[in-house]
């Protein structure tokens, strides 16, 4: 009992001590008062007068900026004779379609004249190399030519023409022009199955003119229409235009 009441005795003296400040006082470091006197040269710090603030602003906007990175060149601006995508046609300031061969030219062109292009349309011939040619040898006259011709055309063959006079082939009838000799022979084999005889591939590659398209102001609604045209005419591939 005795040492129970030593112990409150002590406590409470504790306590009378601490209250008295005999044990030193708290550290006062997280208030206020002594936050503002253990600055780095407090009283550098001021509030800028409103022309002070107009000089800093001023003097901002003459420091040098950092350079912007390049942005990516237009579609535009590659190659000329690089290869376009049918998805990026629309916003090209100009694009080639081709190649389109003596058998088949004509049709494209009525396909795009019925645009109403204007001046916007060029055509150009190329003598490209490597295309191999399916073909009916050639008749003994223009007549017989002829009449074999139409009788393809009733048969559902729409891509032909009589080969003229000053050719190796003469009367011979071109039915089409392949930069892949397996898609030339696929061709024929499928005019075979369809019940039109006597169709050749040629052996070796040759050079055959082709008819190319030069199209300025690719709009969304003229890209739309190259879609269509592409899907029309297989062979059909875009490049940006030429010099």
């Amino acid at each position: 009992m005795k040492l129970a009441f030593l112990l409150l005795a002590l406590a409470n003296l504790a306590l009378f001590a601490w209250q008295q400040d005999i044990f030193g006082g708290l550290s006062d470091a997280g208030r206020e008062p002594e936050r503002v006197n253990r600055q780095v040269e407090p009283e550098r710090i001021r509030v800028l007068t409103q022309p002070e603030v107009q000089a800093l602003r001023a003097k901002a906007k003459e420091m040098p900026r950092e350079t912007p990175p390049p942005a990516p060149p237009p579609p535009n601006a590659g190659a000329a004779g690089a290869s376009i995508a049918v998805a990026d046609l629309a916003g090209m300031t100009c694009v080639e379609v081709g190649d389109f061969t003596i058998e088949n030219a004509g049709r494209a062109r009525q396909r795009l004249d019925a645009l109403g292009l204007g001046d916007r349309l060029t055509v150009r011939s190329v003598d490209a190399p490597g295309w191999f040619m399916v073909y009916v040898p050639p008749f003994k006259t223009r007549a017989e030519a002829d009449r074999r011709a139409e009788d393809l055309r009733r048969a559902g063959v729409k891509e032909l023409l009589v080969i003229g006079d000053n050719s190796p082939m003469r009367y011979g009838i071109a039915l089409g022009s392949f930069k892949d000799q397996e898609l030339a022979i696929k061709y024929a084999s499928d005019l075979e199955r369809r019940g039109i005889k006597g169709v050749r591939v040629a052996d070796k590659s040759s050079n055959v003119q082709v008819t190319r398209f030069q199209l300025r102001s690719v709009d969304a609604a003229l890209a739309e229409s190259l879609r269509t045209l592409q899907k029309e005419f297989n062979a059909a591939r875009f490049q940006t235009c030429a010099a």
